[in-house]
């Protein structure tokens, strides 16, 4: 429960970053009393009229001057107190708006002092020692005293309805309107403006003297409304229909990745506005396309200056960057983040690729097996990873998996996953459940420390270059593809366990065979498997196993180059979705 008295105050200087600040100031403030959504309304389009008032008005040199708000909590009120150093200006002395006899009479803008007047509940001024202070009041919510009259907040209502411009009216010529001709589309259009995202929060009567003066415009198809290189003076806002911008060319090379969609809602034009600069795209009208124009002037003048506007405003732009691809960071001329990016990422591929075994053949020294392997990765960095050293003088350990995702996440999974591996994998233990214990601590460290819910496939082996005994676990990964002397391809038989760094419990089952001189075990991810081609048919278990029933040469360096090549025909120019990993071992036996 927040205390009953409190004063809480702001510093500001007489400039225009001034009206946002203290805006955010009053709703930090409001959220932290508790004052209610009502109120902090009020207290932010009061001060942020004010403060805009002062900046604009209150002084004659360019000198900076201090603006000082103070808002003050009482058991049954809540006050804000503005001053300032600027000339005299007692807005109480104003007089109210007169109702227009005419439309052409009627104008637009310089109503931001009586707001004020309408939305505080109680209004005073004193002019002290040379400055300004004007003191607003309101009722306390929650803690309003039941006895307490509600006058101020009936006068204010009535105040606002005798603003209202009310029908007759008579025109310049002397012809009278009897009630409001505006159409029902019209009518529709506005209310639609209205609950946009640019006006998310925005009472609408700050709003519907402008906007309705703006003009609304239906183009034909195709239409260019912004140009390459031209000036542009509207912020467009689509009433109804859809924008295309395109980079290159008015109408793009047809791709459905070629332009950037702007639907209804949404508008366009205002970074050219903001900066000053000439458009740098084209955008295209599309078949029943709408669109409100609003000029920079009344854009800058009378919408910025609205705080919920200029932070919707920038909400919306923020979305765009995050859904940004390659055209929009072209378009906002970021090339030096995007640069910085592409090489932070080939750093990360040059440090993820420097982790594994890449030399050709791997153990030149080891005369009883041929190792090799080939890794392509979809993107710089990648999720898929492998391994194979030797434990003693006889013990081979080999390994492969898949990190789930995609991109840096699934890097650094991956290279956790590498570490652990080769950490439990060299820790000196017997023969009899080494294989065992190791897949069990990599699975229990993932699992206990995987905050990014991100798991592994994996496969894991000790292969005894004496007698060729292979003993091996899988970890929901691919089986491998066992090619024995004198035989056909087939798939390993392996044991059914779930993937890595789901449940740090689980206890993985075994497998185990015996390789004779010449067989050949070939690991890979499922990048292989699931490759597509054109006709988005996969490639597939079986023509992986045809591939190496078809190779002349069966040797290690022979199965990844028949495999790489068989996926490079059946792909064609198609891109790889998923990285593509490859290890090929071969036991030649002691002999």
């Amino acid at each position: 429960m927040h205390s009953a008295h409190a004063r809480r105050s702001l510093r500001l200087i007489n400039d225009s970053g001034a009206i946002s600040a203290a805006s955010a100031w009053l709703r930090t403030l409001g959220e932290h009393f508790e004052l209610g959504s009502e109120l902090v309304f009020r207290l932010d389009l009061c001060a942020s009229e004010l403060v805009a008032n002062i900046v604009s008005y209150a002084f004659d040199d360019e000198a900076p001057h201090t603006i000082a708000l103070d808002l003050i909590l009482e058991p049954q009120s809540v006050k804000l107190i503005v001053a300032d150093d600027g000339r005299e200006f007692d807005l109480l002395a104003l007089p109210d708006p007169v109702a227009p006899v005419t439309l052409e009479e009627a104008s637009l803008g310089g109503l931001g002092v009586h707001l004020v007047r309408q939305f505080a509940d109680q209004v005073s001024y004193e002019r002290q020692d040379g400055r300004n202070r004007l003191t607003l009041a309101w009722p306390r919510p929650g803690r309003r005293d039941p006895s307490a009259s509600r006058a101020p907040v009936r006068r204010g209502i009535e105040r606002r309805r005798q603003h209202t411009v009310g029908f007759p009216l008579q025109r310049g010529n002397g012809s009278r309107i009897a009630r409001d001709a505006r159409s029902g589309t019209e009518r529709r259009a506005l209310g639609f403006i209205s609950r946009i995202g640019l006006f998310r929060d925005v009472p609408y009567a700050l709003i519907e003297g402008l906007l309705a003066h703006c003009p609304q415009r239906d183009y034909p198809d195709e239409y260019v409304v912004l140009e390459p290189g031209v000036r542009n003076d509207n912020v467009a806002l689509v009433l109804a229909g859809r924008l295309r911008v395109h980079l290159d060319s008015p109408h793009g090379n047809g791709q459905p990745g070629d332009y950037t969609s702007i639907g209804a809602g949404e508008c366009a034009g205002e970074l050219s506005i903001i900066d000053g600069e000439p458009a740098s795209a084209w955008v295209i009208a599309e078949p029943g396309t709408r669109l409100l124009l609003i000029d920079a002037h009344a854009f800058f003048s009378e919408l910025l200056p609205l705080p919920r506007v200029a932070r919707n405003l920038l909400g919306m732009m923020a979305a765009r960057m995050r859904q940004a691809n390659h055209q929009v960071i072209e378009r906002i001329r970021n090339t030096m983040l995007l640069e910085r990016l592409q090489s932070e990422m080939r750093t990360a591929e040059e440090i993820q690729l420097s982790m594994l075994p890449m030399r050709s053949p791997m153990f030149p020294e080891h005369a009883e097996i041929e190792c090799e392997a080939n890794i392509q990765q979809a993107r710089e960095v990648g999720g898929d990873f492998f391994d194979a050293f030797f434990i003693d003088a006889e013990r081979l350990f080999i390994a492969i998996g898949d990190v789930c995702g995609k991109g840096m996440p699934a890097a650094l999974l991956m290279m956790r996953t590498l570490t652990t591996l080769r950490s439990e994998a060299g820790r000196r233990q017997g023969q009899k459940g080494h294989l065992e214990r190791v897949m069990e601590r990599i699975n229990r460290k993932l699992a206990l420390n995987n905050d990014s819910l991100l798991f592994a496939s994996l496969f894991i082996g000790l292969l005894d270059t004496g007698n060729g005994n292979l003993r091996y676990a899988n970890a929901g990964h691919m089986r491998p593809a066992l090619l024995r002397q004198g035989d056909r391809a087939t798939l390993l038989k392996v044991p059914r366990n779930p993937i890595a760094g789901i449940d740090p419990s689980i206890d993985y089952a075994l497998g185990e065979t015996r390789l004779g001189a010449g067989d050949l075990l070939l690991l890979y991810t499922d990048g292989v498997t699931e490759a597509n081609s054109p006709d988005s048919e996969l490639f597939g278990d079986a023509r992986l196993l045809a591939t190496l029933d078809g190779m002349t040469e069966r040797d290690a360096a022979s199965a990844i180059c028949a495999v790489r090549n068989a996926m490079r025909k059946f792909c064609g120019n198609r891109a790889p979705a998923d990285d593509v990993t490859l290890l090929a071992v071969r036991y030649l036996g002691r002999n």
